[in-house]
């Protein structure tokens, strides 16, 4: 039996280095072409495009139709990093290596920095893949001991979910009064004490609770009423604006849905799905920013939201200005995605530094770019911190499939899952941030619970002696 077993898995390996060596052979054979002359900047971006289409078919294949979190990162890679490229692709987009975010003015950067961004993103997208396509087992999170948590979790929702909702309402019709999305940026801290610190203390419990409720849950009539409060609530974070965080919440929830039945993802619906998006998401655009939508085409859409590209290319154009803030800009843009307060400072958040350094004016006014963790990478410690921070992100996501087939890592990737897929526009240390977040509202679903299978142990105690009295009464009049 291990025999058979040892020739089973010996071929799979060989199989799946037999593949990210021809990876790694395109891309060094790229790289030669580039230094010889003799493959333009043009043919780059093919070649870069093509390679990263390839590689998410790959994972959607090898992945058994994409139940891997792996697969739904690089599909967040494809479009935040590759978006301009693809409408480029399409012919939908002229100059997909121009910066314009942020710019009064678009410009070019040179050739060499160009060339190397496409290097760094199809590195990264490889080493990513790398440590969880070996090994890959599909996970199915199966329903164990954790049911007797429900009941609990159900009580406490439906406590604190009026806190939620209301806290959500205050932070909308605040936003809404004081010009839209940009106060978010303008006025945060004002936005967070309209609410108060206990309600968005208690709000956070209750987000945490559905979660799990979510993640615990078996019986479908019960998932769509928690799914149906789940968007109550994302709904006002979706009209203030939060585009990015409902998408991937959504699809975090998605992936816990496959992960409880085990069943695949099907293109056919995700190509629908994402049609969906493109038109919500130009609709909502209009809508934070009180002006008029805009029909976008499915290529403009990507080419809108492949922006981040010129986040990632500002990093390698100019790592000579910022290079030596690169620590900063990780531990900094950590502690502000725990506490949702900006770095007013220079030289702290990369994302306030590249918005000042491409429009001082945009900056006084509040608006900002947001950051993306392979521009942070290279800003860290260039071409070998992206090979070195790619792989551990590709080893954290193997870990987080791995874990998910038992009760508290499936509870875990809910938490974690989203930030994660949503790394190539967040800030390096998001993620952590967020399950820091989900451990401080999980501190108190905990207690609850413990407390509420106390009571209800009591409960019982206090009947079974009541029942016991009452037969022992019954003997005695006997």
């Amino acid at each position: 039996m291990g025999a058979m077993l040892e020739k089973a898995i010996i071929p799979e390996n060989l199989k799946v280095a037999m593949e990210l060596s021809a990876w790694l052979l395109l891309v060094a054979g790229a790289t030669l072409l580039v230094t010889l002359g003799v493959l333009s900047l043009e043919g780059c971006i093919w070649v870069a495009t093509l390679l990263m289409l390839s590689l998410f078919m790959a994972a959607w294949k090898g992945f058994d139709g994409g139940r891997h979190p792996c697969f739904l990162f690089l599909g967040m890679l494809l479009v935040f990093q590759f978006g301009r490229l693809i409408a480029h692709l399409f012919g939908a987009f002229p100059d997909p290596m121009q910066i314009d975010v942020a710019t009064p003015v678009p410009f070019q950067i040179s050739t060499s920095a160009a060339e190397m961004t496409l290097l760094i993103l199809v590195l990264s997208a490889i080493c990513i893949y790398a440590p969880c396509r070996f090994g890959y087992r599909p996970e199915i999170f199966r329903q164990s001991s954790e049911v007797r948590w429900l009941p609990a979790l159900y009580v406490l929702i439906l406590i604190t979910l009026p806190f939620a909702l209301y806290k959500n309402w205050v932070y909308f019709s605040y936003i809404r009064a004081h010009g839209g999305y940009l106060a978010v940026y303008t006025e945060n801290a004002e936005i967070l004490q309209s609410a108060g610190s206990v309600v968005r203390s208690i709000a956070l419990v209750s987000s945490t609770a559905l979660l799990t409720a979510y993640v615990f849950e078996r019986k479908s009539k019960r998932i769509l009423w928690i799914l149906i409060l789940y968007i109550a609530l994302s709904t006002l974070d979706l009209l203030i604006g939060f585009r990015g965080k409902f998408f991937s919440q959504a699809l975090g929830l998605w992936y816990i849905h496959k992960l409880k039945t085990g069943s695949r993802f099907n293109l056919a619906p995700m190509v629908s799905a994402a049609t969906a998006v493109c038109v919500l998401a130009v609709v909502v655009a209009g809508f934070r920013e009180n002006q008029g939508v805009e029909l976008l085409n499915p290529f403009s859409f990507l080419a809108q939201q492949g922006a981040s590209l010129n986040v990632t290319e500002a990093a390698v154009a100019f790592h000579q200005f910022f290079g030596r803030f690169g620590v900063n800009y990780v531990w900094y843009g950590f502690l502000y995605d725990i506490t949702g307060v900006p770095v007013e400072l220079h030289h702290q958040l990369w994302t306030n530094d590249l918005t000042n350094f491409l429009n001082p004016a945009a900056t006084e006014m509040g608006f900002g770019t947001a950051s993306a963790y392979i521009a942070e990478l290279y800003l860290l410690g260039g071409i070998v911190a992206v090979f070195l921070g790619s792989l551990a992100i590709g080893f954290t996501l193997k870990a987080i499939h791995r874990a998910s087939q038992h009760n508290w890592g499936a509870v875990l990737t809910a938490f974690a899952l989203p930030s994660l897929i949503y790394l190539p526009r967040l800030e390096l240390l998001g993620p952590v941030a967020a399950v820091v977040r989900a451990m401080i509202g999980f501190v108190p679903v905990v207690a609850f619970v413990i407390l509420f299978s106390w009571a209800q142990s009591f409960m019982r105690l206090v009947a079974h002696s009541h029942v016991q009295r009452n037969e022992i009464q019954r003997s005695a009049t006997r």
